[in-house]
């Protein structure tokens, strides 16, 4: 007796769905940083993994999408996007993704830095929109996640 039908399978590891893999990369991300038990992420893979998780939040909806709502928070009280000035005076997203990509590569990363460095890239570089180049990566990472049964 099976449970699913052949039909019912996804890409390469079956129906896993956007929440399913939201999940997995969290558990990943969080047992990875911790890096307690076998598997220890250090600052860049811990990075990319949570750009990729990050990109499964967004893709999964639901629960998984507090990360953006609180960093689309935080952009916004700092007057970012507003186009008023605000407190650094009139920075847009691609600013901040530049200043994310300085980050990624000039700061002492460390895990759970490199981790939300990740999460937060995930958010903000496809808010720069869709014809720039902070578009890619969140592009590609959301075509490897459906290839690994995303929908």
């Amino acid at each position: 007796m099976y449970v699913l039908a052949a039909s019912d399978t996804g890409p390469a590891l079956g129906a896993l769905g956007a929440g399913g893999i939201a999940l997995a990369m969290a558990f990943l991300l969080v047992l990875g940083v911790k890096g307690k038990g076998k598997v220890k992420l250090k600052d860049n893979p811990a990075l990319i993994c949570g750009f990729i998780a990050g990109t499964a939040f967004s893709a999964a909806g639901a629960i998984w999408s507090n990360p953006e709502r609180l960093t689309g928070q935080g952009l916004a009280g700092l007057g970012v996007g507003t186009g008023d000035g605000g407190v650094f005076g009139n920075v847009g997203l691609g600013a901040v993704s530049l200043i994310l990509l300085i980050l990624m590569l000039c700061w002492a990363l460390t895990p759970f830095r490199g981790a939300v460095l990740g999460l937060v890239a995930a958010v903000v570089w496809p808010a720069a929109g869709d014809g720039t180049i902070w578009a890619v990566p969140s592009e590609l990472a959301a075509g490897v996640l459906m290839m690994f049964g995303g929908a």
